[in-house]
């Protein structure tokens, strides 16, 4: 019974295999295919001697989105760069240690 409506095996069976199919898509394109430290190439990122900048790390996921995460003294930073449809979207997050 789901919601009211009484559903065949066959039909939960389908249900529950489009769902898997659907979770383990979105699951794919999240994981990382490639990662690379590329802190000897950012010398253009603003570092202070309170915050000073220890490393930078740029991961590549399947989907194409890119996620640089820099590590301060006392902070972190995710950038997540991702483009969906035509159009490019950028998320930041700072995280205190």
């Amino acid at each position: 019974m789901l919601g009211g409506v009484h559903l065949s095996n066959n039909t939960m069976k389908k249900l529950i295999l489009i769902l898997a199919v659907v979770v383990l898509t979105s699951c794919g394109s999240g994981k990382v295919v490639a990662e690379k430290d590329i802190t000897s190439t950012t010398d253009w990122l603003e570092s202070n001697e309170d915050n000073p900048i220890i490393n930078v790390v740029q991961k590549v996921y399947a989907n194409d989105d890119v996620e640089i995460i820099i590590k301060k003294k006392l902070t972190t930073d995710y950038v997540k760069i991702m483009k969906r449809k035509s159009k490019r979207i950028i998320n930041k997050r700072t995280v205190e240690h």
